[in-house]
């Protein structure tokens, strides 16, 4: 009896030592594409800083100079949430050789445009940042997404009923994460049910807009945003974000001498 009760608790004991190495049950795989894009929305809610990096490629049409190439154009962005403080770059060396920056801090923006665009974009034609005096963020902010997420999810929500069914796609790898891959197709009228003043911009061009969302799998925080545009005579291009969380970011004014008086 005593050698068969030492090999039942030895028995038992495996099974724990193997259980505990499994670690605790999966959670289910999501089905829903809707309710994986809200779920994608509302996982931002404890976001505390976020980088961003945008390509885009295609070609758009510009009235009196042709089709201009768009490989190359290339966007960064930092945020630091909790700080409300922000840093964007673009790029863009096949649009007569713009490039800008934008700093956000302390209730200042500090813009510098370069190239052709510069004096349309209101910037200093010396190359150096302008600074511009702003209040307090407004309740509008993205960032006050953190502190109302219901209000965000509730918008969204309102946004995503307005909007042809997503559809699931399969899963996919996001680097070395397990991604949801969420498709939308949207087109000009659907734009116009969303906002009817910015559909009227396009001046009744037919759009088609294919939007690809890749929400990672452990966290629904998306891994990479994707949208497809084609505007017929207008263009035809690409656009692509890819997103890392909750990383070291450093944003801060340009020093004195960059700013112009």
């Amino acid at each position: 009896m005593p050698r068969r009760l030492l090999a039942l608790l030895a028995v038992l004991g495996l099974l724990v030592v193997v259980a505990g190495c499994q670690g605790a049950p999966v959670a289910p795989a999501l089905t829903d594409p809707k309710d994986i894009l809200t779920r994608s929305v509302l996982s931002l809610k404890d976001v505390k800083t976020i980088q961003i990096k945008g390509e885009l490629s295609g070609t758009a049409s510009v009235p009196g100079s042709g089709s201009i190439d768009l490989k190359g154009t290339t966007l960064d962005v930092s945020a630091d949430i909790p700080a409300k403080k922000a840093h964007v770059g673009l790029s863009a060396p096949s649009i007569l050789g713009t490039a800008a920056d934008v700093i956000a801090v302390d209730n200042a923006v500090y813009l510098k445009v370069t190239g052709p665009l510069a004096a349309m974009a209101g910037a200093d034609p010396t190359g150096k940042y302008k600074k511009t005096d702003v209040s307090a963020v407004a309740s509008s902010d993205p960032g006050n997404v953190a502190t109302d997420p219901q209000k965000a999810i509730d918008e969204f929500k309102a946004a995503l009923d307005k909007l042809p069914a997503p559809t699931k796609a399969a899963d996919e790898k996001c680097g070395d994460k397990d991604c949801y891959h969420i498709n939308i197709k949207v087109t000009d009228k659907d734009l116009a049910a969303l906002d009817p003043t910015a559909a009227s911009s396009l001046g009744g061009t037919p759009v088609t807009v294919n939007v690809d969302v890749w929400p990672q799998k452990d966290n629904l925080r998306p891994a990479k945003l994707g949208f497809t545009v084609d505007a017929g005579t207008m263009g035809t291009f690409t656009l692509t974000f890819t997103m890392t969380y909750d990383q070291s970011v450093s944003i801060s004014a340009p020093s004195a001498d960059q700013i112009a008086p």
